[in-house]
């Protein structure tokens, strides 16, 4: 089958037809349609249409969008993208660095994309000189490919300083499976200030979410000896916590002091006004988009740097001062 028999069966002109499978909007919508019907009965659509679209494809991997944290970043690329007049195209990891490498394998081997933006990356990125590659919240030492990373360390020693500063010497970290990296940074953190790091206060629940905060509180509160504030991988654990609190008949801050982590829209609204580290993911998601966009328009353009980006300590009222309880 070739296009001018294409062309007979359909009715029009060989220059039609061509058109048609060009992409070209000198011919009607049911007049393409007519033709393309035709080609696909006899199996040979695929080997004439050759339309391209004039937006550039980028692929976001993306280890889930359960939590707003992550939810909020995509939503973030995908707006920012297509004000560059590109298209987002969203792969979920649920946490699988096999299953990452598997995706960034198929995206770079299959040519289905333009760039690649890669969020909290477990596994060490690969550079591909035909298709760019940006990676933000990195896990890892990524050398090969140009990284955009919230810098905790500053923050967590600000927040640990407005627990101290506030009477809190006994400060618990709760966290869950995914938060071994916050964990770190926290012990690190409470050894400046030279406080006991007691094991018993370090948890690192199977549950995610507030399910974890909930879980690591009802175990504190089955203790005798209790901190008097908390420190939280992230916001939804915080409120987790604040929740079990509540259940106690008890409140924050008037029981306990409690900070978390990523400054969710609820952290500022629920109940309590959450004092929180903001790790300022929509200037990292900006520069990622700007970034990946300036690699499409020249393939000869390369950083291939780290570029950190210093989160910050919202106070809000959720740590009260517990100097003159000692008195």
């Amino acid at each position: 089958m070739n296009l001018k028999k294409l062309a007979t069966m359909a009715n029009v002109s060989l220059s039609t037809v061509s058109k048609a499978f060009s992409g070209s909007k000198e011919i009607s919508e049911s007049t393409r349609q007519k033709i393309f019907d035709i080609a696909k009965e006899n199996g040979c659509f695929d080997k004439y249409y050759n339309y391209k679209n004039d937006k550039k494809v980028i692929a976001v991997i993306c280890p889930e969008v359960e939590s707003a944290y992550y939810c909020s970043m995509v939503s973030r690329l995908d707006n920012e993208l297509n004000k560059s007049g590109a298209i987002m195209t969203l792969a979920i990891t649920n946490f699988s660095a096999k299953k990452e490498n598997e995706l960034l394998d198929y995206f770079t081997c299959s040519k289905m994309v333009d760039g690649i933006i890669v969020i909290s990356s477990s596994t060490v990125i690969k550079a591909n000189p035909e298709i760019p590659i940006v990676a933000i919240h990195t896990k890892r030492n990524i050398s090969e490919v140009d990284t955009l990373n919230p810098s905790f360390a500053d923050a967590f020693y600000d927040a640990i300083k407005h627990f101290v500063d506030n009477g809190h010497e006994k400060i618990a970290f709760f966290g869950e499976t995914h938060t071994k990296s916050h964990q770190n940074i926290f012990i690190k953190t409470i050894q400046k200030f030279n406080l006991a790091v007691n094991p018993d206060w370090i948890f690192e629940e199977k549950e995610r979410f507030e399910s974890a905060g909930y879980s690591a509180m009802q175990k504190i509160y089955a203790m005798e000896n209790r901190p008097t504030a908390i420190f939280c991988a992230y916001d939804n654990i915080a409120l987790g916590a604040i929740q079990s609190i509540r259940t106690h008949g008890q409140n924050v801050p008037e029981h306990f002091s409690i900070i978390g982590i990523n400054d969710i829209p609820f952290a500022s609204h629920y109940n309590i006004s959450l004092t929180t580290i903001k790790a300022n993911s929509s200037t990292l998601c900006d520069m990622a988009v700007d970034l990946i966009m300036k690699k499409l328009k020249n393939k000869f353009f390369t950083l291939r740097q780290r570029i950190s980006l210093r989160s910050e300590l919202v106070i809000r009222n959720s740590v009260r001062n517990i100097s003159n309880d000692k008195i």
